[in-house]
C-alpha cells in the first residue's frame, strides 16, 4: 500500500509499505477520508515527540473509513463497518487509564497512520475508542471527531453551564470548534482575534460577539460584554504569554481560565498571583480527550450540530500530500480532506 511516513522536520515521504494484517484485537481500516491538522503542520515544521514518538513514523491522526479486516477476538466491529478512529484509548494497566484520564498515562503513545491507504488500529483503541459512523455522515465529517473532542473535554472540565459567559482568545479553527462545544452546553460566547475574516467565521459558527485586537485595547469591552464583572470563563486558544495575561486580566472574580492553546516547553508567564489568590481565580490546563469526549464528538457531528463547512475547505490526494505540506508549511490554512 501507499503511506506517508514522517522522517523528521520538513521531511515526509510517500512510500510503498506492506499492507497491514490485523493481530488479536486489532482491525485494519481502509481510508475513507483523513484531515490535515494544524498540529500535523507544527510537527512537519519542527518535530513533535508527543504526537509522533520516535521517527520514522506513520503520519496523520484524524481518520474515518471502512473496516477492511478484523483480527481474532474483535466483537465491536466487522468488515464493511463505517468507523471513526480515535488516536488514543485507555491501556487499562495504570492509575490514569483506570481513572478516566488515559490522556495523562505516562506510557501514552498517540496513534498515527491516517495518511495511508490502510491503517492498523491497535487493540486498545478498537476496544475503547473506535466508533461507528452512520451511512448518512460523510467520512470527512466523521474525521473531525478527534479535534472536536478536545474542545468538548475543555468545556466539560471547566464546568460550563447554561447561561454562563465565555470568551475565547484566538479565532482559528479550534476556536470555531470551541464555540460549538460551548454552545452545546448553553453558554454565551464571545471571541477575540486578529483576522477579520476569521472573526466573521466565528460569528457564522454561533459566537454572540466578536472583537478584533486590531481595534486597540479590548479588555474593558470584553468585561462589559459579560455584564461588567467579566466573563465566567476564558479559553486561551493561542498559546502565548501575552494572551495568558489578558485572560487573567478579564476573567471575573471567582471565574475560570482554561489554558487550551499549547505552549513550547519551558514557557513561563509572570502571573499576578495576588489577583489569583484574592479573586479566587481557577486556572486549568487541558489536553487531548478521553473516550466519552470522543463519543460525544461523533454524536454531535452525526447530528449536524457542527458547521464543518467553516473548517474543511478543499481536497488533496494522498499522493500529493508531501508537496501539499511543503507548499503550505508556513501558512495558516483551513483543514483539507485527504483522499486515496
Amino acid at each position: 500500500m501507499r503511506g506517508v511516513i514522517y522522517h523528521g522536520p520538513r521531511d515526509i515521504r510517500l512510500e510503498e509499505i506492506s499492507t497491514p494484517t490485523p493481530g488479536t484485537g486489532e482491525v485494519v481500516v481502509k481510508l475513507g477520508a483523513a484531515l490535515t491538522c494544524g498540529t500535523d503542520f507544527k510537527a512537519y515544521r519542527q518535530g513533535h515527540p508527543v504526537l509522533l514518538g520516535s521517527y520514522p513514523s506513520p503520519f496523520g491522526h484524524e481518520l474515518a473509513g471502512t473496516v477492511f479486516a478484523v483480527g481474532k477476538g474483535v466483537a465491536t466491529a466487522k468488515e464493511g463497518d463505517r468507523v471513526v478512529v480515535a488516536n488514543s484509548a485507555p491501556m487499562d494497566d495504570c492509575f490514569w487509564c483506570t481513572n478516566g484520564q488515559n490522556h495523562l498515562c505516562p506510557a501514552l503513545k498517540l496513534h498515527n497512520g491516517a495518511y495511508a491507504e490502510y491503517d492498523l488500529v491497535p487493540a486498545h483503541i478498537v476496544k475503547h475508542n473506535l466508533h461507528h459512523l452512520k451511512s448518512s455522515v460523510p467520512f470527512s465529517v466523521g474525521a473531525m471527531a478527534e479535534p472536536f473532542s478536545t474542545t468538548i473535554h475543555a468545556a466539560e472540565i471547566m464546568g460550563v453551564r447554561a447561561g454562563d459567559t465565555a470568551v475565547i482568545i484566538g479565532a482559528g479553527p479550534m476556536a470555531i470548534m470551541l464555540i460549538h462545544a460551548l454552545r452545546a452546553r448553553g453558554a454565551r460566547v464571545a471571541v477575540l482575534g486578529r483576522s477579520r475574516e476569521n472573526l466573521l467565521s466565528t460569528r457564522a459558527a454561533g459566537a454572540d460577539r466578536s472583537f478584533s485586537s486590531l481595534d486597540g485595547p479590548v479588555a474593558d469591552a470584553l468585561k462589559s460584554w459579560a455584564g461588567e464583572r467579566g466573563p465566567d470563563h476564558v479559553f486561551e486558544a493561542v498559546g502565548k504569554s501575552e494572551t495568558h495575561l489578558l485572560a487573567l486580566e478579564i476573567v471575573r472574580p471567582g471565574g475560570k481560565i482554561c489554558l487550551f492553546g499549547g505552549c513550547a516547553p519551558g514557557t513561563t508567564v509572570p502571573l499576578d498571583v495576588h489577583r489569583i489568590h484574592y479573586k479566587q481565580i481557577a486556572i486549568h490546563g487541558v489536553f487531548h480527550h478521553t473516550p466519552p469526549h470522543f463519543k460525544e464528538a461523533v454524536r454531535l457531528l452525526s447530528e449536524g450540530k457542527v458547521k464543518t463547512e467553516l473548517l474543511i475547505q478543499g481536497c488533496v490526494k494522498l499522493a500529493d500530500l508531501p508537496a501539499f505540506f511543503f507548499t503550505n508549511a508556513d501558512k495558516s490554512i483551513p483543514k483539507c480532506v485527504v483522499t486515496p
